[in-house]
């Protein structure tokens, strides 16, 4: 069945309960989430970009790096909150904190990514931050129906009062390049990252061993 008909049948029983009087808050939730496919929900909040804080329920798919979904109750309907619409939220389900970043630029095959603002979720906080983005981009073409969107994620680096955003290089070449740029206010971290071909396996080591030097 069809999306259009699905809805087409979905507002159809709707109307057809409102009218007989019987329909409840938790079908009209129900209709909701069958139509927009939210199923999951986890406690939360998120930061208004003056820092107010927002609680309720979040779903954040790990596909989208711009947004997320968000409700105050179980029985609320959901908006779409934007990266550009806060600074940041926490998810209760998978322990996560995620910061909204700026600018940001990743390889993600022939045309690289280019986000004025996206979601990144922090996994070492300190003088230099490590964060991992998640996004979509071509997958293999499946059945001749062309390159199918799969998940996929980069590494980036933050410094801790500083805009600039650093993709994380794959291959130790352009490792040490760009790290050793990015990192040059620290001369012996950038020695370290010239002292072995390092590849992104090794960022959390290079993120630690920033975050202790003096």
């Amino acid at each position: 069945m069809s999306r259009f008909r699905f809805l087409a049948c979905c507002t159809l029983a709707f109307f057809l309960e409102l009218y007989s009087g019987a329909l409840s808050a938790q079908k009209i939730l129900n209709l909701d989430e069958a139509a927009y496919g939210e199923s999951y929900y986890s406690t939360g909040y998120y930061y208004l970009p003056d820092s107010t804080k927002k609680s309720g329920l979040i779903k954040y798919t790990f596909r989208v790096p711009g947004s997320f979904r968000f409700k105050d109750s179980l029985s609320a309907r959901a908006i779409t909150v934007n990266a550009a619409d806060c600074i940041g939220f926490h998810e209760d389900g998978d322990k996560a904190d995620f910061h909204t970043l700026s600018n940001v630029t990743l390889s993600a095959g022939l045309v690289p990514l280019k986000m004025s603002k996206c979601f990144a979720e922090l996994r070492i906080s300190g003088d230099l931050c490590l964060y991992l983005v998640y996004f979509e981009k071509n997958g293999p073409n499946v059945g001749g129906m062309g390159p199918q969107r799969v998940p996929t994620s980069r590494y980036v680096l933050k410094k801790k009062h500083s805009d600039a955003v650093q993709e994380v290089p794959k291959k130790a070449k352009h490792f040490k390049k760009e790290l050793s740029d990015f990192l040059s206010d620290k001369p012996k971290i950038v020695e370290f990252i010239n002292s072995h071909d390092y590849t992104e396996d090794e960022i959390e080591m290079v993120v630690q061993a920033y975050n202790r030097s003096k």
